[in-house]
Formats: structure tokens, sequence, C-alpha cells
């Protein structure tokens, strides 16, 4: 477990620490992450990286592939037995939707670009969130943690590249495939405005990976009229950041996006698979044959069992509610909005909240208590403790992990509610004792040969 595994590497860390490294740390993470206009990142940094067990990372790849196979299969299956209407509705995403989605990138996951979350425990790993988003964000965590280890000289021999580079790899490919001309990263002007990092580093990725194709930042309002031409659409990769929630103009750009012939990386129907409601789906009695035995045991291994809340077992859900989170089955929230702990709420309130909302768009999932870590945020004079939550992407099929989020107050763990921001590397068993010695002082401190 990343406790265990972190222990010796967290109490080096305190023996060698001084204020000097601390220094150099915490500078150089502010350097790494300073240039893409994001105080909130800026301010959530922890000033150390954890590390992971490779053993684990490939076990849990195993089981985030199975997991996002299972979730495929029943999709198909849904789409074969409902219209398209029906399973928007059935997922509470707006009917008119229909049209901007590829209903054929559901039936394989070769498109799949997402984050799964998931919490650690000391009785293992717990799959509670599928992220399954372009603009699934956190991979500039990676960044800091990369700067600051670096800074710090520790080892960086055999570890993972950033998911980002990962994201603009196979983007590359796709652009030398179809010849294209430019990679347009395109927001809106209702998410940029939210405090998430600009996509500067994805933007580098791209341009390094990808020699004589243009990379640009955009948004509905600074996209170029000409490159909504077909002969320019058609040239154009389009990496899509916001959520169909954050469409602030009635749809008007996107439909002539859409009508371009632009290549869109993904229509909306990642928000169909991001949908809460599939936690409860997978876990229902009558779709288990729907897959196979290896997903079968991820699972019920993996995925805390939840079931869609109804007027038939609300008073049930009331009474467990200790044990049971809440979550809105909103496609496109994020944030840590929309969740509700039932133990922090009395039994009245918490109905009158579900209520609200309504009743049938909720979903309750097993709690599952996350392991916690004494970690030390920029600047603190000492570590505390943390609760956790780890990131792990998923992009076309490539694995790569984790980003780290901890929270000291609030079992919703997200940087929205004070939260903070870090990364974990995965290493062997020689990694970790190499990341031990350094912290220890043992390897060469470059804050010593730079005094």
């Amino acid at each position: 477990m990343i406790g265990e595994f972190n222990e010796a590497f967290l109490a080096a860390l305190e023996e060698g620490w001084t204020p000097a490294r601390d220094v150099t740390a915490q500078a150089s993470t502010m350097a790494a992450i300073h240039d893409l206009d994001s105080p909130m990142y800026e301010k959530s940094q922890f000033a150390h990286p954890l590390l992971f067990s490779q053993a684990e990372f490939v076990e849990l790849s195993q089981a985030c592939r199975a997991l996002l196979s299972a979730q495929l299969k029943l999709i198909g299956h849904l789409i074969d037995t409902r219209s398209q209407e029906g399973l928007l509705d059935l997922l509470r995403m707006p009917r008119r939707l229909s049209r901007f989605i590829h209903w054929d990138n559901l039936r394989h996951g070769d498109a799949t670009i997402g984050r799964m979350d998931v919490v650690p425990t000391r009785q293992g790993y717990f799959f509670c969130e599928f992220n399954i988003f372009p603009g699934v964000g956190g991979g500039e965590a990676y960044e800091g943690s990369r700067a600051a280890t670096e800074a710090l000289g520790f080892p960086r021999a055999g570890l993972m590249d950033s998911p980002l580079r990962d994201l603009a790899v196979l983007y590359a490919e796709e652009c030398r495939k179809r010849s294209l001309r430019r990679v347009v990263i395109l927001d809106s002007k209702g998410h940029s405005g939210l405090g998430y990092p600009r996509q500067e580093y994805l933007k580098r990725y791209l341009e390094e990976l990808n020699p004589g194709v243009q990379v640009h930042i955009l948004d509905e309002v600074s996209y170029p009229e000409a490159w909504l031409k077909r002969e320019e659409a058609e040239r154009t990769l389009i990496h899509r950041m916001f959520t169909y929630e954050e469409v602030t103009d009635g749809f008007v750009f996107l439909e002539k996006l859409w009508a371009s012939g632009a290549v869109l990386t993904n229509g909306f129907e990642p928000e169909l698979r991001m949908s809460k409601r599939f936690l409860a789906l997978l876990c229902e009695p009558d779709h288990q044959a729907l897959f196979s035995a290896e997903e079968v045991a991820a699972i019920q291994k993996y995925l805390p069992h939840a079931f869609s809340l109804s007027e038939a077992n609300l008073a049930d859900a009331l009474r467990d509610k200790a044990g049971l989170v809440f979550k809105i089955d909103d496609s496109s929230s994020y944030g840590g909005s929309g969740v509700l702990m039932g133990a922090d709420w009395s039994a009245d309130v918490l109905e009158q909240k579900l209520r609200e909302a309504g009743i049938e768009r909720w979903i309750c999932q097993r709690v599952v208590e996350a392991e916690t870590v004494r970690l030390r945020a920029g600047g603190d004079t000492a570590p505390a403790e943390y609760r956790l939550v780890l990131g792990f992407y998923s992009y076309g099929g490539r694995t790569n992990g984790f980003l780290v989020r901890g929270s000291r107050t609030s079992k919703v763990v997200n940087i929205t509610s004070g939260g903070k921001l870090g990364w974990a590397f995965v290493v062997s068993e020689e990694g970790r004792q190499a990341f031990i010695r350094h912290a220890r002082g043992r390897a060469e401190d470059v804050t010593s040969r730079s005094a």
C-alpha cells in the first residue's frame, strides 16, 4: 500500500530536511507552473513527491483496462437496447447533444482519454470515479514535482514521462496519419475563467513531437473564421478542454465547427462515459453476464459497490447513510461538486438535499476510508496527515500515474475544497532505495553544492 511503501522514504525526507532544501524545491515547483496562469495550483503544491510500487502499478493498470473494457461492453448493450435519446435520458444528458456524439467511438476504446480516481486504503485500492474526458486535468502536477526532484538531485532514471506527453504522442500519431496542418487546444470562455492551468505543457509537447505542425490555444471567440472552411478544417485537429455545460454561446460555434469537417478527437461521448450512473450500472447483477470473468473480478475487487437511488430504497439508504457517499449523476460535474458524504448530514437534511435535485438523479456508493499519509505542503514547517486520492491516467490504452491529491479536513478530496496537489513516481524497489538514500543526504545534495 502507498503508506507502507513510502514510510522509509518519508522518514528519510524528514531526516534530511533543511530550510534550504525546502526553498529550492518550492522555488523550482513554482517556476515550473507559474506561467500556467493558475494561482489556485500555485498555492496547492506538496513540497515533495511520493513513490508508488511498480508491481502495484502493473496490477492497477490491468484493473483499469478491465474496468474500462467492461464499461464499453455495457455501453454497447445500452446502445443496442435503447434509442440514442433513451440512453441520453438514462444518463441525464440533454438530447440535443445526440448530434455531437461520435456514437461509433462508444463501441471501442481506441480513443479513450481519461483519469481514473483511485482511493488508496489500508486494505487495497478502489476506483471511485471514471473521468473519461479529453480535458481532464492534473497532469501539470507532474511538471512541478519533476522540477523539484531535478533541482534536489533525486535520481530520475527509469521514471515515466508526463501523462501530457503521452497524450501528445497519441495526437502526433493522428497528425502524421492524416497529414494535419495544425492542432487547436480549444477552450471556452465558460471554462477558462475557472482558474485551471493553461495547457502550455501540452502545447510544448505537441510542438516537440510535431515539427512543422502549428499548435494554438484558442476559444470560441479567438478561433479564426477561415479555419472553419472545409479545406482548412479537415487539416485541423481539435482537443477540447470544456464540458457541454461550459458552452456559453448556445452551441453556435460548435455547430459551425462540427459542420466544418474538423478532426475532433472527441465529440461529447466522453461526458456520456463520465456519468456517475455507470458506477451503479456496472454493479447491477443483471449486467454481469455481459462481462468476462476478468472484468467481473475487477468490478468486485476494485469498484466500491454502488446502486441507483430510488423512492423504493431511499429509507434504507438514509438508515445506512454513514457508510455511503451520494453522487449526483451529472456527467459534466467535476471538482468535487455534486458529492454528499452521508455521515456529514442528518437524515432529514440529507433527504431534503437529495429531493431538491430529484431522488432518481443520485447514485449511492459504499464509502471506502482513504489512507492518510504525513506529508508537507509547500512552505510548511512540519508534515501533517493528509487523506489521499490518486489520479491514474489512461490515454489510448497507455497508463500513467499518479496525480496525488490530499486533504487534511475533507473526505471529498479536491483542490477546489482546499486540497493539495503532487505526484507519485512509479519506481522499482531499487528505485525506492535510491530515493531514500538521496533523501537522507547520502547522495550529493545540490543545495549544499550551490551554497
